[in-house]
This record gives C-alpha cells, structure tokens and sequence, in this order.
C-alpha cells in the first residue's frame, strides 16, 4: 500500500470515528487565483505565477485545507463521495489531499493548511537554510525535488551551488541555470537527487502527483542515513498521518 493509500485508510477511520463519513457535509473545491493563493512575493518565478501548477481548496465547515496540482478542477460532494475516488489521477489526488487538510484542520490535528503569501515565501527560504546550517553545518549537501525559488535561492547562498542539486518536472525550469545551478529533469534525476545527498527536500505536491513512494523508497536505499523533510502545505495532513517530516514556516492556519 502506497503512502497516500494508507494515509487515506487512517483518514477513513478518523472521520468515521467522528461521525462525519454520512453526514451532509459539503466540500467545495475552486482553483484560486495566483494572487489570492500567493499573494504578491517578492520574486515572479513561483510555479503558481507562472501558470504551472494551481492551489485548489477545500472548505469544510470553518476549515481550508490547500493543494498542489496540474489538474485543477471544481468539486462538490460529501466525504464518503471522496473517499471513494480512485487515485489515478493528479485530479483525484488533489481533491482527496485537500479535504484531507480541510478536514483535519477542522478536528485540530493539524494547522498551517494554507500557503504563505506575499513576503513570506523568501522568509521561508530564509529560515529553513538557516535552521540546516545551525544543525548539519555549511558542508552539507541538500537534493531539492521541486524547483520552489526562494527555497532553492535561500539554500544556494546557505551552502553553495556545489552542495545543491535541483529536479524539477516544469519543461521550462529543465536544464536551465537557476543561481550556479543547472535544473535537472525531474522525471529522470529527481531519483538520483534524492540518493546522492545528505538531505533530500522534497515538494509537498509529490504526493498529489503520483511520485512521492518511488522517492521515499530511494531515500531509504544502501541503509544509509538520508534524511528525508517535505516542504510545504499540500503534505500536511498526509505528513501528519504517516509521521513524515514536514517544514512549513509561514503558512497559516486560515
């Protein structure tokens, strides 16, 4: 059973548990617009400024829970409804992902279910290079999987361009230099990024689309101690049922 099948088991149980699986409980689902997912950031390369990727939302009652996706797409329905969508899709992972964190950010069990905006995302960058830097100190090497900007800039001027590699599955990032760095195609490398570093940070949106058990498993390849963090709002509910490492420093809550 794959990271995400399981999660959802652990999910079917808790709404259950809650007494929410028949109740008349509606999801919507809506892509947002770059400015109201993202704000106005400080750079103008994020994917969701650029038209790659969308953030769609789940509302459940008082909560928003985020996602990832290429496939955007509108959805109403009751939880049993999703619950029984097939994950074959980056489609259907995006909505089951998002009610997940809608969900669980309604039941307490986790928070910062929303994206950063405006400053933030650099902030983010910041923080995390920092908080590397002061636990595995400057001759680390870290692997990004998914060219997040102000992430990949933060941890290049951190600890280098020769301690960074970046996979990326966006056309127009593959085989560009992006700050001393060539951007390597994520469908090929994103294994071998992950393999080849001391860390491997890796987009929350893996588990939306469909890449996220082949990474873990190569994390854990040869017995050698990889250390494995997501990044991210798409993964919380997910990180949170699978006892996943996730970093997330400016994301909110509602």
């Amino acid at each position: 059973m794959g990271i995400l099948e399981n999660a959802l088991f652990k999910f079917k149980n808790i709404v259950e548990n809650h007494g929410l699986l028949n109740k008349e409980i509606t999801v919507k689902m809506r892509p947002l617009k770059p400015e109201e997912a993202i704000g106005k950031p400080l750079r103008d390369d994020f994917p969701l400024l650029k038209g790659k990727e969308v953030l769609v939302e789940a509302r459940f009652l008082d909560a928003k829970g985020q996602a990832f996706t290429d496939e955007p797409s509108d959805f109403e329905g009751y939880i049993k409804d999703v619950l029984d969508l097939k994950l074959d899709t980056n489609r259907n992972r995006a909505i089951v992902v998002a009610t997940i964190n809608a969900v669980l950010r309604h039941l307490e069990m986790v928070m910062n279910t929303v994206h950063c905006k405006n400053q933030e995302p650099t902030e983010c960058g910041n923080e995390m290079a920092e908080r590397f830097f002061k636990r595995w100190g400057e001759d680390m090497t870290v692997g990004l999987v998914g060219l997040q900007p102000a992430i990949a800039s933060a941890l290049i001027k951190q600890f280098g361009p020769n301690n960074v590699q970046i996979a990326d599955l966006d056309e127009d990032n593959i085989g560009k230099n992006f700050e001393g760095v060539e951007v390597l195609d994520g469908r090929n490398y994103s294994w071998q990024v992950v393999a080849n570093n001391f860390l491997a940070l890796i987009t929350g949106s893996s588990v939306v689309n469909g890449t996220i058990d082949e990474l873990v498993e190569v994390s854990r390849m040869d017995n050698k101690n990889r250390i494995v963090i997501f990044y991210g709002t798409t993964i919380a509910g997910v990180a949170y049922l699978e006892n996943l490492n996730r970093l997330c420093f400016r994301s909110h809550s509602d």
